[in-house]
């Protein structure tokens, strides 16, 4: 199942050989290959909060060390804070003796709040603000002046060295001419040339390097209290809860969604059921077929001569007369480890899905169909029953995993180029591993 702070039910394997959930894959409409997170590349577009969506650009977010200035995680828990509005009664002055203070109304404070642990920005001594929007205090660190002599030093390293590779290349290819240069006939310098051109004095990269303090380690460690070990444990100042990863992969809108919807025991020996829902994302009628994941080591056949490539890279190898090297593909190319203690039974059918209808998710009546395999069909949507046999030797306790190969059609969508006119349909394979438990008595 498809979730993000819920374990991984079902697993896809990426062309690379890893094990992903659906939320964690990608799919190349080029290549029509299913890609994760170690094979594609990351490229930053744009900064926002995932919180407020406030879009920001790439100077601000640099400034502000990408955090928003709204928007604060719960130091417990790393839930978002809400801001929570009180009013406090204004305080008499003890100076002004017995002055009446009916006249003064109630100011309205605010203060951050955690609805999942109930933390409190009171709690650890922040005060109330007059204003929602910010302004909330932040603690000073004690070692800021440390670390800003740390990136002043490596900046000042960073500089020197670059300015003494450009000073080698220059003496390497200078040639003295017969005509007076610039700095010769008007007698620029070359810090008053680094001035004008904004950049750093070397004589301030040298004093930073010179006035740098290295730190020193210190042999004497203060020893842990004699009561350390049994100190009784308080719940509530210990983070037990990992932290939610609130950034979502990209869904995969081209490959059919897997869920379980409930399967039986699995047992040594014994048939059990498993029910299955199978989901179309694209807007393009689908069939696919349930095979046995030995079967996926066939081949692709490659497409005619006279037929466009259907990869960016091999147009750019076509058009550059560039030879591929396949030599690195050997070495990272892993396959995984398929499980053999529960098989499941291959039905012969091909089964048909419709295209995605956002206005269908309204409709409640599923259509049942008297099927052993199919037990209703709704849109886009089918549940099936399937079959898992378990090895009579499994051991009782040992991961109870199934694995198949969905071999599902597939309409590419991108834009044709002048040669091509009509879209191309394609037949697709992708395994999928279930994870059923462990193996009961």
């Amino acid at each position: 199942m498809a979730y993000l702070t819920q374990p991984d039910y079902v697993k896809y394997v990426c062309s690379c050989g890893q094990l992903k959930p659906i939320t964690n894959l990608y799919f190349c409409r080029h290549c029509l290959k299913i890609r994760c997170g170690f094979c594609i590349c990351h490229e930053v577009d744009s900064h926002y909060c995932a919180n407020c969506l406030e879009n920001m650009p790439s100077s601000e977010a640099r400034l502000k060390k990408n955090r928003c200035s709204s928007c604060f995680d719960c130091p417990s828990c790393f839930h978002t804070l809400s801001t929570r509005a009180t009013f406090a009664q204004p305080r008499q002055d003890p100076a002004a003796g017995d002055a009446k203070v009916e006249n003064k109304q109630a100011k309205k404070m605010y203060y951050l709040s955690c609805f999942n642990c109930r933390w409190t920005s009171r709690d650890v001594g922040i005060p109330d603000q007059p204003v929602a929007s910010g302004g909330w205090p932040e603690r000073t660190n004690p070692y800021t002046a440390r670390i800003n002599q740390l990136l002043d030093y490596y900046k000042a390293i960073a500089q020197q060295e670059k300015q003494e590779k450009l000073d080698r290349e220059r003496k390497k290819f200078a040639i003295r001419g017969k005509y007076i240069t610039l700095t010769d006939k008007t007698g620029l310098t070359g810090a008053m040339a680094r001035n004008i051109a904004g950049l750093p004095s070397s004589e301030s990269s040298s004093s930073a390097i010179a006035n740098f303090v290295p730190s020193v380690a210190s042999a004497e460690v203060e020893e842990l209290p004699e009561d350390y070990h049994l100190r009784e444990v308080n719940l509530k100042q210990g983070d037990t809860l990992p932290p939610i990863n609130t950034n979502g992969k990209c869904l995969s809108y081209h490959v059919p969604e897997v869920k379980i919807i409930s399967h039986e025991s699995v047992k040594a020996g014994q048939v059990a059921d498993l029910l299955l829902k199978v989901t179309n994302p694209t807007a393009h009628e689908m069939t696919l077929r349930i095979l046995r994941p030995a079967d996926s080591a066939e081949e692709v056949p490659a497409p005619p001569e006279d037929q466009e490539p259907r990869s960016i890279e091999k147009s750019l190898e076509k058009s550059l007369n560039l030879e591929k090297d396949t030599s690195w593909s050997k070495v990272i190319e892993r396959k995984p480890e398929m499980p053999t203690v529960s098989q499941i039974c291959v039905p012969e059918v091909t089964l048909t899905l419709a295209q995605r209808d956002d206005a269908a998710e309204y409709d409640d009546d599923p259509q049942h169909e008297t099927s052993d395999i199919i037990l209703w069909r709704k849109s886009n949507k089918l549940a099936l029953r399937l079959k898992v046999t378990t090895d009579p030797t499994a051991e009782v306790g040992k991961p109870a995993q199934v694995a198949f190969r969905l071999q599902y059609s597939y309409r590419n969508t991108v834009p044709p180029s002048a040669q091509s006119v009509q879209h191309r349909d394609h037949t697709l394979n992708t395994t999928v591993i279930l994870d059923l438990g462990s193996v009961c008595e």
